[in-house]
C-alpha cells in the first residue's frame, strides 16, 4: 500500500517559542476542530523553482490537546488522508494524471506527549514538473496539481481520518482515532515580498553559497536563489555554468533560459560548448563525456525557450552536435519555424546517420509538407 513520505519532523513542546496558531512563515493558520484530543492544520511554502514552475511543499502539524496524560500515538498513512484543491469560487480543481515516478514510503507511528505538537512535511516528489506554472503541489500519486499563472488564488483542503484500532493501547501510549477536517490553506503561487534594499545583498550571499564546494550548502542556496526573479542573479548563474559541476551547470541553464539579456545568452553559449574536459569529478572520461552531452542538450532546450532574439539562430547552429538528443531538439525547433533555412535543415537531417534523428526529421518534414499542401 502506498504511503506518504513524512520527514523533516520538528517536535514542538509547550515550551516552544512558536506562538499558537502561527506557521513557520509567520502567517496565521487555523487549527481544525478537536477530535479525541487531537487538532491538526496544514501549512505551505514555495521551496524552489524548477523548469520555471514554483515547487510548493506542504506540512502537516498535529497538536495533542487531550487532558489525558498518556502519550498519543498517531499513524498518518496514505489511506488516512485525502486532499482537494479549490479555485476562488470554491470549485474543485482537477488533479494531475499520468505516471508518478517517486517512491512512497511507510509512516512511523508518531508519539505526541501531553501538551505537545509535531510538524512534518508530507508528500514525496514524484510528479513530472510541467514548465512555467504558478505552482506544483505534490502530495503523492493520488494527489498532485499544477496550477496555472492566471492570477487566481487557490486553496488546499484536507481530511485526516483514522479508524479505531483493535489494539489501541501499547506501552508507548494510546493510539488516536477520529476524523479531522483540516482548514483550507492558501497555496503560494508567487514569490514572497522582499525588501528591495535587501535583494542585492541577498543575491550576493546566496550566489556565493551556491558556488561553495560543500554540496549541501550549494544545493540549499541554489533553491533559495531560484525564488528570486531579478537580473542581478544572472552573473551568478553564468559563474555556475562555468563551473565543472554538472548539476550546477544544469540548474543554471534552466534558470538562464527564462532570463532576458545578452549576459543570460552568454551563459547559454557556454553550455552549448561543454565537453567532457569541462566536467569535474567524473569517474571516467566516458562518464564525463556523457555528462557533457546532457549539459549540451539542456543548453539546446534552454535556447529553444529563451526570450533572446538570437537564441533560435544559435540553436540551429547545433544541428551537427555529436549528441542525437541535441540534434533532435534542433530539428523539433526548426519544424516550428517558417523559413527557408529551417526547411533546408530538416532536409539535411532527414539524411542524418542516426536512424532516430533521421526518422524524426523525416516525420516532421512530412508534416510540414502536408501542411503546406493544405
Amino acid at each position: 500500500m502506498s504511503r506518504f513520505v513524512l520527514y523533516s519532523i520538528v517536535v514542538l513542546t509547550s515550551l516552544s517559542l512558536w506562538a499558537e496558531g502561527t506557521t513557520a512563515a509567520g502567517d496565521e493558520a487555523a487549527w481544525s476542530e478537536e477530535s479525541n484530543g487531537l487538532r491538526a492544520r496544514l501549512s505551505m511554502r514555495r521551496s524552489h523553482v524548477s523548469n520555471g514552475t514554483g515547487i510548493v511543499v506542504t506540512y502537516l502539524e498535529l497538536k495533542n490537546v487531550s487532558d489525558v496524560g498518556n502519550p498519543m500515538l498517531v499513524t498518518v498513512d496514505r489511506d488516512g488522508m485525502t486532499f482537494r484543491v479549490t479555485d476562488p469560487d470554491g470549485r474543485d480543481v482537477p488533479g494531475m494524471f499520468g505516471p508518478f515516478s517517486g517512491r512512497e514510503f511507510g509512516t512511523p507511528e508518531l508519539t505526541l506527549p501531553y501538551d505537545s505538537s509535531i510538524r512534518f512535511r508530507i508528500g514525496p516528489t514524484g510528479w513530472g514538473i510541467p514548465g512555467d506554472q504558478a505552482a506544483l503541489v505534490d502530495l503523492g500519486s493520488s494527489f498532485g496539481w499544477a496550477l496555472p499563472r492566471d492570477g487566481n488564488a487557490y486553496d488546499l483542503r484536507g481530511v485526516l481520518e483514522i479508524a479505531k484500532a483493535k489494539d489501541d493501547r501499547s506501552a508507548r501510549g494510546v493510539r488516536w482515532h477520529g476524523r479531522l477536517e483540516l482548514p483550507r490553506v492558501r497555496i503560494p503561487t508567487g514569490p514572497e515580498p522582499v525588501d528591495p534594499a535587501a535583494v542585492g545583498p541577498l543575491i550576493k550571499e546566496l550566489g556565493g553559497r551556491m558556488l561553495a564546494a560543500n554540496g549541501r550548502v550549494s544545493e540549499a542556496a541554489m533553491r533559495e536563489l531560484s525564488l528570486i526573479d531579478d537580473p542581478r542573479v544572472i552573473p551568478w548563474y553564468v559563474k555556475a555554468v562555468k563551473s565543472d559541476r554538472s548539476g550546477l551547470k544544469f540548474h543554471a541553464l534552466d534558470r538562464l533560459s527564462r532570463l532576458e539579456g545578452d549576459d543570460a545568452l552568454a551563459g547559454l553559449k557556454i553550455g552549448m560548448a561543454t565537453r567532457g574536459a569541462d566536467i569535474g569529478n567524473a569517474t571516467t572520461a566516458a562518464v564525463a563525456a556523457g555528462s557533457a552531452e546532457n549539459i549540451r542538450h539542456k543548453a539546446a532546450v534552454a535556447l529553444a525557450r529563451s526570450p533572446h532574439p538570437q537564441a533560435k539562430a544559435l540553436l540551429l547552429s547545433m544541428e551537427e552536435d555529436p549528441s542525437e538528443a541535441v540534434r533532435i531538439t534542433v530539428i523539433q525547433a526548426a519544424a516550428r519555424m517558417e523559413s527557408a533555412e529551417s526547411l533546408a535543415l530538416l532536409k539535411r537531417r532527414a539524411q542524418d546517420g542516426d536512424p532516430r534523428v533521421r526518422g524524426e526529421a523525416a516525420r516532421l518534414l512530412k508534416l510540414r509538407e502536408n501542411g503546406a499542401e493544405k
